[in-house]
């Protein structure tokens, strides 16, 4: 695996702080369902409860990193444009896997704060 160097990563959360100035929890939510049968629905819900969950608190740079994404797979207009049957969805399910990976540890601790309250 090749690691990103620190100007990388750092063009990296730029754009995804600038993509997370787009997020609308609103618009997230029609999407969503709109989308249940899809294969990353579930990633998606789950990015979607992280961020929009005020009991769960997260650096800044992770909420950005998770906005960004939802930003990015909710914009018809990406990579491959969603409007492309199949494929226009690849790279939006790529970026939802990306970021799952990446906030691995965010995510588990979310589910036990999640099964602590219920």
């Amino acid at each position: 695996m090749t690691r990103l160097t620190r100007d990388e990563k750092e063009k990296a959360l730029n754009m995804a702080e600038k993509m997370a100035d787009d997020f609308d929890a609103g618009r997230a939510h029609q999407f969503s369902q709109k989308h249940t049968d899809k294969s990353w629905y579930n990633d998606f819900k789950l990015l979607y409860a992280m961020i929009t969950d005020p009991t769960f608190k997260m650096s800044p740079a992770t909420w950005a990193l998770i906005a960004g994404a939802l930003a990015y797979v909710i914009m018809p207009i990406d990579i491959i444009p969603d409007f492309i049957p199949v494929v226009g969805w690849l790279d939006d399910a790529a970026v939802l896997a990306a970021t799952i990976a990446k906030l691995s540890g965010e995510i588990s601790r979310f589910k036990i704060q999640k099964q602590q309250d219920v």
